[in-house]
């Protein structure tokens, strides 16, 4: 009896060291996809002055590329009015990079608070110092994220890959005089002559690739937040349902203290959470208004291009990939926000399945009794991302988004037959 269940302890060791090694940091698909995102806009954690000066350069970079392709927009839009679906092809263009502007602006003027929010989360949510079973909540989170954030990646880096294919073959068997570039540039010069071509090519690639990482790199990284949060307060559900167990094997009187020492702790963890979304709403509150705000236009506008404007197939391609992109990088923002609130609702839930009924009358069993009704009265009230204080985003945001953006496209495509 003694050497089976030695050799079961023998193998849940080895078990969890496979997970502690599987759980590492360095294996984390997800963060590490969004970290070398966020490094090449230039907003990220420094580990001296050397990198502290290279992102301030990649930042400078980042808001020039953005700002050409602003002004290129533009000006494409005022020289294409009033061709219906020129303007609309202009408008999705402009509605992205708008965004862009907006999600970069708002995240450098709080910097600070991101930086140390990004600190806190690297000391306390991605560690390994947790048990098996807590092991195991990291694990399914992070496979989620891996799966969620590869296919935003994907679509946004096809959408940018057809913007550049499109001229490629369009330019096929055409004199130099009536080459494109991926996007139109209204300028009174010899562009499309060598080597200036090249050289506008090249450069409109280079812009194009920045932003498209800015684009997905601030949602990636809110998303990633937001369920790694969850997955937290679903850690916490866990020790509170399993609360004192590593003093079971003691008398009575140390178990019941251990109870009461280990929900102190779980006291607070949850004010720490609670904190921490609190932080996180602050940062990216008027970037989730812009997204529910712009979405809804995008879309219709994105579909418009897909099913209705007279163009070539491969710039419809650009449209399948970016629609594509927009409804699962919506319905991932949404899902991660809904799983935030679901969560941190369901902490006063687990505490029913405690061992508290099992603990006596005494003065410290009042005290815990007392401390675990105030927990499910904090708990009534979910944490959650809110659009600038107009209300909270949970999965039904994404239906709503939706819906609207099907009668925008109604309204537009009446208006495209008339």
């Amino acid at each position: 009896m003694k050497k089976k269940l030695k050799e079961t302890e023998i193998r849940t060791a080895s078990a969890y060291t496979r997970l502690v090694n599987e759980s590492s940091y360095t294996k984390d698909f997800a963060l590490l996809t969004t970290a070398t995102l966020m490094k090449l806009v230039g907003l990220w954690l420094a580990k001296n002055a050397k990198e502290q000066r290279t992102r301030r350069l990649t930042f400078i970079y980042t808001s020039i590329a953005i700002l050409i392709g602003v002004w290129l927009q533009f000006r494409d839009f005022y020289y294409m009015w009033p061709d219906f679906n020129e303007c609309a092809y202009t408008a999705c263009n402009i509605l992205c990079m708008v965004m862009v502007l907006l999600k970069l602006s708002i995240i450098f003027i709080h910097r600070k608070e991101l930086l140390e929010l990004l600190e806190y989360t690297h000391e306390n949510f991605w560690h390994t110092n947790y048990n098996y079973d807590e092991l195991l909540l990291l694990q399914s989170c992070r496979k989620i994220s891996v799966v969620c954030l590869s296919l935003i990646n994907f679509c946004a880096q096809g959408t940018a890959f057809s913007y550049v294919l499109t001229p490629i073959i369009e330019n096929i068997g055409k004199n130099y005089s009536e080459r494109v570039f991926p996007f139109r540039v209204w300028l009174d010069l010899p562009l499309t002559e060598p080597p200036y071509f090249e050289m506008v090519f090249t450069l409109q690639v280079f812009s194009l690739c920045h932003i498209t990482i800015s684009y997905v790199c601030f949602d990636n990284l809110l998303c990633l937040m937001n369920l790694h949060a969850a997955t937290q307060f679903r850690i916490l559900q866990y020790r509170l349902t399993n609360l004192g167990q590593s003093g079971k094997q003691q008398s009575n009187k140390n178990y019941f203290k251990n109870c009461y020492a280990v929900f102190k702790q779980c006291i607070e963890e949850h004010k720490n959470r609670i904190n921490y979304c609190q932080k996180l709403n602050y940062i990216f509150t008027n970037i989730v208004l812009g997204h529910v705000l712009v979405f809804s236009l995008l879309m219709c506008l994105v579909g418009f291009q897909v099913l209705m404007a007279n163009s070539s197939s491969t710039r419809r391609m650009i449209f399948v990939f970016h629609i594509t992109g927009s409804l699962s990088q919506l319905l991932l923002f949404t899902y991660s926000c809904d799983a935030l609130i679901e969560e941190s609702t369901n902490v006063g839930t687990a505490i029913y399945s405690g061992p508290w009924i099992h603990l006596p009358m005494d003065r410290v069993g009042k005290m815990l009794r007392k401390d675990l009704r105030m927990m499910i009265m904090r708990s009534r009230k979910p944490c959650c991302l809110t659009a600038s204080g107009f209300f909270p985003v949970s999965l039904e945001t994404y239906t709503k988004v939706l819906s609207t953006a099907m009668s925008y496209f109604t309204l537009m495509r009446q208006s495209y037959i008339d």
